[in-house]
């Protein structure tokens, strides 16, 4: 019979089982605890039924009409999962597995920490323009955006090029007033790069355009698919961060 504390760990364990993608994984969790806990208490017995009726609702293809947020404490035990031994594939895999749960600011968190630590900025242009986007009005982002970028790139014309990339993004993704106002901002920049000012001119008379085109995002980088293989990889050090933390409330 499961404790209290190993309950709830294997609940959030199931949680992000079923944010990958892995129902069937998530389902035999929770079966295993109401299985091997007969005394289970009524009202968590009645959380993890209602758990296994989404689960199934989804691989059924039903449409649930909430969809379930991870919580601040499953995200810790998320980040445990792999704490030292995490590689920059591990990091974007967590912050792209957020950004698709609705979680813009934790992905904002992992996608910086990416960059910071070597990962390619413009692999990670389209969630982190979106993530922005979603999170601030046009009129905060100009400020937001250097914030966000003080201290990533030693080249203070990188920055300028990241920023670019941004408005660029949001502009392909038809969001014009964020990129109008990030792309109005960096008009004021003076001793920009030849090349960066070129970009920025193309942006800024396409906004001006009654008929804004949807354009590819103009990178030196391009976003390479993850391989899903990395998905499976961040979950099992998930799981044996949690069977640890099992094995010590035991």
């Amino acid at each position: 019979m499961f404790g209290k504390v190993a309950n709830a760990l294997i609940r959030r364990e199931a949680d992000a089982y079923r944010a990958q993608g892995l129902q069937e994984e998530a389902l035999r969790l929770l079966r295993k605890v109401l299985s091997a806990s007969p005394n289970l208490h009524p009202d968590a017995k009645t959380g993890i039924e209602q758990q296994i009726r989404q689960i199934e609702a989804e691989m059924s293809g039903s449409a649930l009409e909430e969809h379930q947020q991870l919580s601040e404490e499953q995200i810790a035990i998320i980040r445990e999962g792999w704490c030292e031994n995490s590689t920059l594939d591990d990091v974007v895999v967590c912050g792209q597995a957020l950004h698709a749960l609705g979680r813009h600011s934790d992905a904002l968190v992992e996608f910086r920490t990416s960059i910071q630590k070597g990962y390619s900025a413009h692999r990670v242009i389209a969630p982190v323009a979106d993530c922005l986007a979603r999170l601030h009005q046009p009129h905060e982002l100009p400020g937001l955006v250097s914030d966000w970028t003080a201290g990533m790139f030693q080249d203070p014309q990188e920055t300028f090029n990241f920023m670019l990339s941004l408005s660029e993004q949001m502009l392909a993704a038809g969001d014009r007033e964020h990129a109008a106002a990030l792309g109005r901002y960096l008009d004021s920049f003076k001793g920009v790069r030849p090349n960066y000012r070129r970009r920025l001119d193309a942006l800024l008379k396409t906004l001006k355009s009654s008929a804004t085109k949807k354009k590819s995002l103009q990178a030196e980088d391009h976003l390479d698919p993850v391989d899903p293989t990395l998905s499976r990889s961040v979950l099992l050090r998930i799981r044996a961060a949690l069977r640890s933390l099992i094995s010590r409330d035991r």
